[in-house]
């Protein structure tokens, strides 16, 4: 009996064990199947879908000009029934430029300000929209000009774009002053004209007058629904900020900030007249500290558009703020930058305008790193290899020339340097370190 019930013990034991392969059979057989690449058929649908979005998504441009200013006016609206993820490769949502009749660059919305370089993205929900308005003010000649408006969306729903499918041209005429009137008065040559020629002349120097007096002020062009006769005074982080507004629920929110940091928190400023245009003062400090060494200090004001469920938003520079001509002079040479990790320090840089010479100590493994350079938009200096006379835990020094030929620099925006070790284990980049080369403004 006790040899009937070993073998059968034994029996039980042996169909345990060949259940338990054959389960960890099929884990194994579901882990690989999990693993498998995307096919073709399933990049196809996943490309149909991105098409499918991007045809949803419904983009709007309009300029709208005055005798020296232009206001562009941009929608980006989700008109499907889904809500959708917009990505962005900056704080930069959109992008203005302005080229004359020869084709010449003559605006550029980004080129006086600065940005978050770090991915952002937007919900829009199905309905929604992405609105903006801006102005370009100051325009000294007349003539035919053409507005490219882009909204750098850069992925949807984290699926890459290759392109950038959001972009309307369109085109505008700045009108000279009195132009017609003046050419009718010399063709026909009447005398008895000559004491009304004199009148909007007169009015002219009036204008001008009162333009040259403002400037210490500093008068915004802010001729909008919901603001206007905006007028900054002060500098070195102390404004006074006055205008008008007329918003919905007789209040709108406002916040400063650099294009790195916000420098005054989102505030709600309250009118208390929704009806009629109602007067405000904006007093605004920000501490010595908190400053910019450069860049534009902006107000940014926010109101609700009756009727829609969009906010409408005006962008005021209150101060620019550039380094002084004696900061410049003795601004050294050579300037250590700022390393991050265990493989890099002890990093300088010396050079501009595309030629620089990079010195520091490297601590990687089998004594080799790697560097790019680019500038947010191009990669300029292809990845390229660096042998050092040691590899880790040993410290060597390395130097690295760079040459960008002067037509492939930015005409704004930020050179950077990017070096790395790459991983002994799946070559992958690592202790990567970005390191300013130069800022184009």
């Amino acid at each position: 009996m006790k040899h009937m019930l070993a073998i059968l013990m034994g029996v039980m034991m042996i169909t345990m064990t060949a259940c338990g392969n054959e389960a960890d059979s099929e884990s194994k057989s579901k882990e690989v199947k999990a693993e498998e690449p995307e096919t073709e058929e399933q990049a196809e649908e996943k490309a149909a879908e991105i098409e499918a979005f991007i045809q949803s998504l419904n983009m709007e441009a309009n300029v709208e000009t005055s005798e020296d200013t232009a206001e562009f006016q941009m929608k980006l609206e989700n008109t499907s029934d889904e809500a959708v993820t917009l990505g962005f490769t900056s704080s930069q949502e959109y992008e203005i430029q302005v080229t004359n009749a020869e084709g010449e660059s003559v605006y550029t919305f980004s080129a006086d300000k600065m940005f978050t370089q770090e991915m952002v993205s937007k919900d829009l929900a199905a309905g929604e929209s992405l609105t903006a308005e801006e102005t370009w003010t100051g325009i000294k000649q007349s003539g035919e000009y053409e507005a490219t408006v882009t909204y750098l969306v850069n992925s949807i729903n984290e699926q890459p774009l290759e392109a950038e499918p959001f972009q309307l041209t369109k085109s505008f005429s700045i009108e000279a002053a009195d132009q017609e009137t003046g050419n009718s008065q010399e063709e026909n040559e009447v005398p008895s004209e000559e004491p009304e020629k004199e009148t909007p002349l007169e009015s002219d120097k009036n204008k001008e007058t009162n333009e040259e007096v403002k400037t210490e002020e500093k008068t915004v062009s802010a001729e909008e629904d919901e603001f206007r006769n905006i007028e900054v005074n002060g500098k070195n982080g102390v404004y006074t900020v006055t205008g008008e507004a007329h918003v919905s629920n007789g209040e709108f929110t406002y916040l400063v900030e650099d294009g790195h940091h916000v420098l005054i928190e989102p505030e709600t400023m309250e009118v208390g007249n929704e009806s009629d245009w109602a007067p405000f003062t904006l007093e605004l400090s920000i501490p010595n500290e908190d400053l910019p060494d450069f860049g534009v200090v902006t107000l940014t004001l926010t109101a609700n558009s009756e009727g829609s469920e969009d906010d409408i938003k005006k962008n005021i520079a209150l101060e620019e703020i550039t380094q002084s001509e004696v900061e410049k002079e003795t601004e050294p040479t050579k300037r250590e930058v700022k390393t991050e990790g265990e493989a890099f320090r002890n990093v300088t840089v010396v050079g501009e305008n595309g030629t620089y010479t990079i010195q520091g100590e490297a601590r990687v493994h089998e004594g080799s790193f790697v560097y790019t350079v680019e500038d947010g938009h191009y990669v300029l200096v292809e990845p390229t290899s660096v042998q050092v006379a040691e590899g880790a835990p040993a410290w060597s020094s390395f130097e690295v020339e760079i040459d960008i030929p002067e037509e492939d620099l930015p005409t704004y925006g930020s050179l950077t340097f990017t070096v790395f070790e790459e991983s002994a284990e799946d070559g992958s980049p690592v202790h990567v370190n970005n390191l300013l080369l130069q800022k184009f403004n």
